[in-house]
């Protein structure tokens, strides 16, 4: 997953970033309406994990599923990834534990723009060689500070950019 974290780190986070201490208020668990969108946009994100997960079994870049969940500057850093993997003749196994939370959604009451802060942890997603062998790994495993931001585009939740840290970063 070096690959990833690589691209992903070389993304700057938006500079309309908003801190911990001033996060926007919760989402109103009691509106049936924004819970169907809270779900809409982690089924998104999540997807687009399970897409990149799916297709890194055989680093395939032009998997179709990759759109599915993803777009833009995004989309673009999973297929890079994927890429660098199969030129290398690496493929990533695994799946990525992830534990996402709504920072924002905007505007209210019809979001049409979400945020998503997680702690994506790797340990069990990791470069291999095609033969199974451990691939040429050379940064610790463990749990990146991950930031997401989605878009609401043709009734359907898209990640359209998102920051994947370093290790130990939470």
């Amino acid at each position: 997953m070096l690959v990833l974290v690589a691209l992903a780190a070389c993304q700057q986070a938006p500079n309309n970033a908003i801190s911990p201490e001033r996060l926007p208020p919760s989402i109103n668990p009691a509106d049936p309406a924004e819970s169907q969108v809270k779900e809409a946009v982690l089924r998104a994100y999540r997807g687009m994990w399970q897409d990149f997960a799916s297709a890194a079994r055989t680093a395939d870049w032009n998997a179709a599923e990759l759109r599915d969940h993803a777009t833009g500057d995004a989309l673009l850093i999973l297929r890079h990834g994927l890429w660098l993997a199969h030129r290398n003749g690496e493929v990533i196994k695994g799946q990525p534990v992830l534990d996402p939370r709504i920072t924002s959604l905007v505007p209210m009451p019809s979001p049409t723009k979400a945020k998503i802060t997680d702690c994506v942890d790797d340990t069990d997603f990791r470069l291999r060689g095609k033969s199974s062998k451990p691939g040429k790994e050379d940064w610790p495993a463990g749990r990146h500070k991950t930031t997401a931001e989605l878009s609401l585009r043709k009734d359907a939740w898209y990640v359209t950019a998102f920051v994947l840290r370093e290790a130990g970063t939470c």
